[in-house]
């Protein structure tokens, strides 16, 4: 498995829309996972209880099969089994339809940066003007965090997609 890092850009290209491809499916997911415990109008205030409803189920364990997010990585999932990959799998999805609906200018495309130690090289990327955001990363790390000393808040999800709608608007 190469990771995101070493890709080409044609192989980056099919990465990208291979995470395309799988929106729809993890959301779905998700619903079904939910069965209306939590109420998911697409609004950033309905992040709070999703994360927390996410947070509880998160487990350790095989990885099983992965999300091209969590697959082309650099790892840092393997901890979290299958079930987990795919909460956060469906929780990317979510927020990524609550992002794009506030800001339908925003296109997805390939992360690039001419500094070779660029972090998130060739990951699928929003980007609206100036404002940019790889959001598998800042949720996969959520994620990841819940079982480190410093676990993410209950609120931690919804100020950070909050902050990127306000960081997106100041920067029309």
């Amino acid at each position: 498995m190469t990771p995101y890092a070493d890709l080409t850009e044609q192989q980056a290209a099919a990465a990208l829309e291979e995470f395309l491809q799988e929106r729809s499916p993890a959301l779905r997911r998700l619903e079904l996972a939910l069965g209306g415990a939590v109420d998911l109008d697409h609004s950033v205030e309905s992040l709070g209880p999703l994360w927390v409803w996410v947070k509880e189920r998160l487990r350790l364990g095989p990885s099983g099969q992965q999300p091209s997010w969590s697959r082309l990585g650099l790892g840092e999932h393997e901890r979290l089994n299958e079930a987990s990959l795919q909460l956060l799998d469906g929780l990317i999805s979510y927020v990524i339809d609550i992002v794009t609906s506030a800001v339908p200018e925003a296109k997805w495309e390939v992360a690039t940066d001419p500094n070779p130690r660029y972090l998130d090289q060739n990951k699928p990327m929003l980007r609206a003007g100036a404002w940019e955001q790889v959001p598998a990363s800042t949720i996969g790390n959520l994620g990841r965090q819940v079982f480190s000393d410093w676990p993410p808040a209950d609120d931690r999800l919804a100020s950070i997609v909050g902050f990127w709608l306000t960081d997106v608007a100041d920067s029309r």
